[in-house]
């Protein structure tokens, strides 16, 4: 099963975006998992079946091998959820990451100076594994949030360049901070490990096996290797001792308690095989069977998932505490034969029974303690398997459509045919460019005359191409931007020009309204946006940002956002062309707009009965909505009448004027008349 079936399922069971992301970072971690596994797997079998030595040279490099691989992973944690947590907040997931890095091995302790060289320390370090990194990544969203936004000062460096840029300071703050809290953190972790350090002073080795058991649960439950970390915070060397007769506690604790890997995953192993064919539990019991098997217990754990679960707790520290109690119980009362034999962990289940018991009673207990372990199982699987049931549901329609079918059908002539599109395309956006390079972008303003006051009511700023040969053409190249999602540098430059003329204008004493067309993403652009209300602020209610009906609506929040913020800065946002897509209503429901521009093919129409009664129609429906209408293509007498008649507020046409270079406007105003 793909990560893409695992992250609708992770979703679907936790809403938290800070769950998501540390199960989303554990799960990126199986490939580490899995290899370490298998490195240990063979180094252990060859040593089972003296195919090596502990002296061979083989035996030493994938020891150390092993041995840094267990010093790294905590690092390798932190890094994991600092890129995640911050990727799935919207920021940068490599700056996550390297804060988490950095925050982790200095103040977590984890690279320490110890006479004058540096070493790692995964001892100490390993529970603020998931720790530090959650908090400086949490810091760091919330820094970027509440600080002041410098964006408008990077506009002309790119996007890529600017986002690292502000967020500087953000990581600075966030880094000197847990200067601040760290002995706080300290403090708390010194006084959860005094009370879950082992004293076999006081305590029988059954008791001490037992609290052992219990809190490598619980730091598994959380994505800490539970076994690793514990061995490594605290002196295990009772694990060697006696629990009951002459059997060492380990061997006990692998054999009776743990079968199939920490949390008994024999059990929910063979439980999940009751589950309905084709559902996901199934699917990761099947992929991690010769893992389980062998006692290996991460891909169960991480991709199924039983970490951070909330619905396997249960059955997660439940079955090892019933199997503990169970065999000890049987062990005492002498029901099952037991020896002082050591048995590695990876032995499989059934066979370590027989081998430490010397009999069948011992496998006997292990078949019904894994028939148990399934019971309890079982319930809290087909409750996750049942939450998640809209994934077959998907899977199923998908086949019955016979999508996968249809996209093996596609053949080597289709392929070519694309290529063939991709390469005449990007010629034809070549060439663009160029007529735009070797030409000279204009803007032309086309006035919009006020039917109430009869006056001049603003002008649309309209692109307009200055070629070579002097000759003025209309912007044919648009389509061609877009096609090819180019039209950014057309924004930017109208957005600059605009300023510009309106400057020109002041400096003759003028202050006309101007309205510039944009590409509707740009009220996605939170940087452009925030670009536009510094640049204008010296030309309060000048200007109006005309957008077409888009798809960019699927960022509502957004637009909504920059859209109130524009209006905040005085600047109004249009919507252009209305009545030629299908989402125009629906733009007006959602977005916080008060003006509204007529297509002109909807007046060209309005010359038969139908188109008149349509255009007559939406008038009067923009009326009810209190919306301020501008008819655009008024070109004829008998058009600028029937406008009137409908009361629309403002007219914009050829029937009063073209468009005109900047420096016949005032002329234009100075002669005009009504």
């Amino acid at each position: 099963m793909s990560y893409r079936h695992l992250k609708p399922i992770i979703k679907a069971s936790l809403h938290s975006k800070y769950l998501l992301s540390l199960r989303e970072a554990f799960i990126s971690l199986i490939p580490y998992f899995v290899s370490s596994a298998l490195a240990i797997f063979i180094l252990n079998s060859a040593l089972a079946f003296n195919i090596i030595t502990t002296e061979h040279y083989l035996y030493e490099s994938v020891f150390n091998a092993a041995s840094l691989i267990l010093a790294l992973f905590p690092v390798i944690v932190a890094i994991s959820i600092g890129f995640f947590l911050c990727k799935n907040y919207g920021q940068s997931g490599i700056v996550g990451a390297m804060l988490a890095l950095l925050c982790f091995s200095l103040h977590g302790q984890y690279i320490v100076l110890d006479h004058g060289a540096f070493s790692l320390n995964p001892t100490g370090a390993a529970p603020y594994a998931i720790i530090i990194p959650s908090i400086s990544s949490l810091l760091l969203i919330l820094m970027i949030k509440i600080l002041p936004n410098f964006t408008v000062y990077f506009h002309q460096v790119s996007r890529f360049l600017s986002e690292k840029l502000l967020i500087i300071i953000p990581f600075f703050i966030v880094f000197l901070s847990f200067y601040t809290f760290m002995p706080l953190l300290n403090f708390i972790g010194n006084h959860i490990a005094v009370v879950i350090t082992p004293d076999p002073g006081s305590q029988s080795i059954a008791e001490l096996t037992f609290q052992r058991m219990v809190v490598i649960h619980g730091l598994w439950f959380v994505g800490i290797h539970g076994d690793n970390t514990f061995n490594m915070l605290f002196n295990a060397d009772y694990l060697s001792q006696p629990i009951l007769a002459d059997l060492p506690a380990k061997t006990f604790y692998d054999t009776f308690v743990l079968m199939g890997g920490t949390g008994c995953f024999a059990g929910l192993l063979v439980a999940a095989f009751f589950l309905k064919r084709g559902c996901h539990e199934r699917n990761i019991v099947k992929l991690s069977l010769p893992f389980t098997l062998f006692n290996f217990c991460e891909i169960v754990l991480f991709a199924l998932p039983v970490f951070l679960n909330p619905i396997m707790l249960i059955p997660f520290i439940f079955t090892p505490i019933f199997n503990f109690i169970i065999s000890y119980f049987a062990i005492s009362a002498q029901w099952v034969s037991v020896s002082d034999v050591n048995t590695s962990w990876m032995l499989p289940t059934l066979i370590s029974g027989y081998e430490v018991s010397g009999d069948f009673s011992g496998v006997l207990l292990q078949m019904v303690l894994i028939a148990v372990n399934a019971l309890i199982y079982f319930p809290f699987l087909k409750k996750q398997s049942e939450q998640f049931h809209f994934i077959d549901a998907v899977n199923k329609l998908s086949d019955s459509l016979n999508i996968a079918e249809q996209l093996r059908q596609s053949s080597e002539q289709d392929f070519l045919s694309h290529r063939r599109y991709i390469e005449d395309s990007n010629k034809e956006l070549q060439h663009i460019l160029t007529e735009i390079s070797n030409g000279k972008l204009r803007l032309f303003y086309q006035p919009q005359i006020c039917q109430k006051t009869k006056s001049i009511r603003g002008f649309e700023a309209l692109l307009r191409l200055q070629k070579t040969d002097g000759t003025i053409t209309g912007p044919y190249f648009l389509d061609t931007l877009i096609k090819h999602d180019r039209t950014d540098i057309i924004d930017t430059w109208v957005i600059e020009q605009a300023q510009r003329d309106l400057l020109y204008f002041a400096k003759r004493s003028y202050k006309p309204i101007i309205s510039i067309n944009v590409n509707p993403k740009v009220l996605s652009d939170n940087v452009l946006i925030a670009y536009v209300c510094e640049s204008f602020k010296q030309f309060p209610n000048q200007l109006k940002i005309e957008v077409v009906e888009s798809g960019y609506l699927s960022d509502k929040k957004t637009v909504v956002s920059n859209i109130k913020m524009l209006k905040q800065h005085n600047i109004k946002t249009v919507i252009d062309d209305f009545g030629t897509g299908y989402s125009s209503l629906s733009m007006l429901a959602d977005l916080p707009i008060d003006i509204v521009k007529l297509d002109k093919s909807m007046l060209d129409k309005a010359k038969t009965v139908n188109g008149e009664g349509f255009y007559t129609h939406v008038v009067e429906l923009l009326h009810k909505m209190d919306k301020r209408l501008v008819a655009e293509g008024v070109e004829t007498k008998s058009q600028l009448e029937f406008i009137r008649r409908l009361n629309v507020e403002t007219v914009q046409g050829w029937y009063y004027q073209k468009a005109m270079p900047k420096d016949e406007v005032l002329a234009y105003v100075k002669a005009f008349r009504p």
